[in-house]
């Protein structure tokens, strides 16, 4: 029984490694990541039953190892834990959101991963047959990027840069870089032909993948990797003068290929290189220049605030909500909502402290210590040494720039557990050597019946029902925009569905009910218009009490209120909708989206003093955007103030630094062209 239970439990690891391979857009909201992760958390559950199962058999052979990174891997999940039940929002940190999903409850799947593949694998034949596996799923993964080369359009892409299954380029780029050391790791340690034949393609594959999802930070991080790697074998082939020599050649060469590539990067050849392009020609004052650079400083500001366990985990939406800068908007309105910093380390400092970041480096540290120790004790071989160190450094080089998603979780715990199995063991007590092996025990029927039972219940009860839920409540939204008539009943069906991410459902819905009826194109009944605002709105509400930081529930609830303001004539709503938006401005007071929002409403209102100063507070906080200019021209002539009006747009012109979009300027001639002393609306302005 125990070799079969063994066996189900090494399936079931096996299982998890095509999990990158599932889209479903048919059925999920972000199909990309929520079956994914649903799958992935199902597979834990069931390998941690069958693993707990051999534990009852055999405690000695199977128990968890106690060394340094089991330890630090321990740590940071208690920092996890601490900073999410200290942070300002725990419900957010504990579950996260349909987009990410890498709350504290997925986490705890993974690093319980983690130590099940530590307890499971134990000599190098084991995890060379699962990295062999792991390899020819993720190869599936980087061909289908292949195929986006030729049909940029497939599985939902865009643009020029491949995102495969996993949905973003950069998500490709990661995996990509892992696959690329395991398949040089097992091309110099295979020693049969077709398994050497075997990691060449899967190298093959990885690479193109790498190159072609564009990503800089993974030609960044690979450069370093590789780098690094060379450079280890170099220092530690003391007694092999020749291929120390060859290898210090390619460090050499290396460097030159990169001087060579800086030199012509501006020429068409060198900027059409996958990737490479993009890499060599980001320079130091182009990062600066970017909205990541001042996601990185708020990151810095916000971790003052909270130095020690930070705002908690999946929290720094809120903080760069309230230390949001107002340059922001110059690159673009999308460029102004952030619930990442894009960068690991500043991420983990705002979200988790001080404590969290260390803790978080702690494990390359002590991972990486452990390989060098185990080398120079002879228990690994300097392949497995230098290729996993290089991946290590690699990995955290390129999340300077990015993040982890579902899949880096996926092969960064794989790949630390195989650093905790192989190297993770120091030296044996002579007693423990000694020690007469402990026979098998036996295991009832009851027993076996009883995990299966709970297995069953904790899989649907956090998994099934969730994946339920998020396929009702993209039911409701087709509805919403194609079958209106069907809408409230599939919307009350999803609303009412028992889910964890009840709170997303809620805020999609909303969404979806807003978009809809501030269209002027819809043409609606006002009854059925009346029961759909009430419904979502009645229901967003809760997210409020739920999220009382979130502005995006603020919006949707003040915008829903105007709505049925407009559909009632009621002035309770109309005064909802203002308490909202002010409610949404003392959380990010320097947000010019809100303020314009605000604005508009008191123009409305004919309350032009308040509109102008708040309007005149958006172009004090960054007079480059051309918006506050407009809006606040828009005010004046409202009020029949021409000279002041016309003024405000030539002075704004004449400055030179303004950015006025088309939109901008042909929204200005219509203001300009408004009669004197007039109520009529600009319709764009609202």
């Amino acid at each position: 029984m125990k070799k079969r239970i063994e066996w189900l439990a090494k399936i079931l690891v096996y299982a998890t490694f095509f999990a990158p391979l599932i889209v479903l857009p048919s059925s999920f909201i972000f199909p990309f990541i929520v079956p994914k992760i649903l799958i992935i958390r199902s597979l834990v559950v069931l390998m941690v039953l069958c693993y707990i199962v051999l534990l009852r058999i055999n405690w000695q052979e199977y128990k968890i190892k106690n060394n340094l990174l089991n330890i630090a891997m321990l740590l940071f999940l208690l920092s996890f834990v601490v900073s999410t039940f200290v942070g300002v929002d725990p419900y957010k940190s504990f579950w996260d959101n349909h987009e990410r999903m890498l709350g504290l409850f997925t986490i705890f799947h993974y690093i319980t991963f983690y130590f099940v593949c530590g307890g499971l694998f134990k000599k190098w034949t084991d995890w060379q047959m699962a990295l062999r596996i792991f390899l020819f799923a993720g190869s599936l993964v980087m061909f289908v990027g292949v195929l986006q080369i030729f049909k940029p359009d497939m599985l939902m892409n865009n643009g020029n840069r491949v995102a495969s299954t996993l949905g973003n380029p950069i998500y490709v780029g990661g995996y990509g870089l892992f696959l690329t050391f395991m398949s040089i790791l097992l091309l110099l340690k295979e020693k049969t032909k077709f398994w050497q034949i075997f990691a060449s393609v899967t190298l093959i594959l990885a690479l193109l993948g790498l190159f072609y999802s564009g990503t800089r930070g993974t030609m960044l991080g690979l450069v370093v990797g590789l780098g690094v790697s060379m450079l280890g074998y170099a220092l530690f082939l003391k007694d092999r003068p020749r291929i120390k020599k060859t290898i210090l050649g390619g460090v050499v060469l290396l460097v030159a290929l990169i001087g060579v590539l800086f030199v012509f990067r501006q020429t068409s050849f060198v900027m059409n290189i996958p990737a490479v392009g993009r890499a060599i020609n980001t320079s130091y004052t182009d990062v600066k220049n970017t909205p990541r650079w001042l996601a990185w400083e708020i990151a810095i500001e916000s971790w003052k605030e909270r130095p020690f366990f930070g705002w908690g985990p999946n929290n720094y939406y809120y903080a760069f909500n309230k230390y949001y800068n107002p340059k922001l908007l110059e690159y673009g309105v999308g460029e102004t909502w952030f619930d990442n910093a894009h960068n690991i380390i500043m991420n983990t400092l705002a979200v988790q402290g001080i404590l969290g970041l260390l803790v978080y480096l702690s494990i390359f540290v002590v991972a990486i210590y452990l390989l060098l120790r185990g080398f120079f004790r002879k228990n690994l071989d300097i392949h497995f040494t230098i290729i996993i160190s290089g991946f290590l450094i690699a990995h955290l080089v390129q999340n300077i720039v990015v993040f982890e998603n579902p899949t880096s979780y996926l092969y960064f715990m794989f790949c630390l557990a195989m650093v905790s199995g192989m190297a993770g063991e120091g030296k044996k007590d002579m007693n423990e050597v000694n020690k007469k092996p402990i026979g098998d025990k036996k295991v009832t029927g009851g027993f076996l019946w009883s995990m299966g039972t709970v297995g069953f219940f904790l899989v649907f009860i956090f998994n099934i029902q969730p994946a339920r839920a998020n396929m009702r409540a993209l039911d409701a939204i087709r509805d919403i925009s194609t079958n209106i008539n069907a809408a409230p009943t599939s919307m009350a069906t999803a609303l009412a569905f028992n889910s964890p991410h009840v709170d997303d459902i809620r805020n999609d819905i909303a969404r979806s009910v807003n978009t809809l009826l501030r269209d002027p194109n819809t043409k609606m009944d006002s009854k059925l218009a009346k029961q759909l605002a009430e419904m979502s709105l009645e229901n967003i509400k809760k997210n409020d009490l739920l999220h009382p930081l979130d502005i995006r529930v603020h919006l949707s609830i003040s915008q829903l209120s105007e709505i049925l303001a407009n559909i009632t004539k009621s002035e309770l709503y109309s005064q909802d909708a203002e308490y909202y938006l002010q409610k949404a401005v003392s959380i990010s007071p320097k947000r010019q989206q809100l303020l314009y929002s605000l604005s508009a409403f008191q123009m409305q209102n004919s309350r032009y003093d308040e509109a102008e100063n708040n309007l005149e507070k958006s172009i004090e906080y960054d007079p480059v955007i051309g918006e506050g200019y407009w809006r606040l021209a828009y005010v004046y002539k409202l009020q029949g103030e021409d000279a002041k009006t016309t003024e405000l747009i030539n002075n704004a012109k004449q400055l030179g630094y303004v950015k006025f979009s088309v939109d901008d300027l042909g929204i200005i001639d219509k203001i300009l062209a408004i009669p004197s002393v007039t109520t009529t609306t600009v319709s764009s302005t609202n």
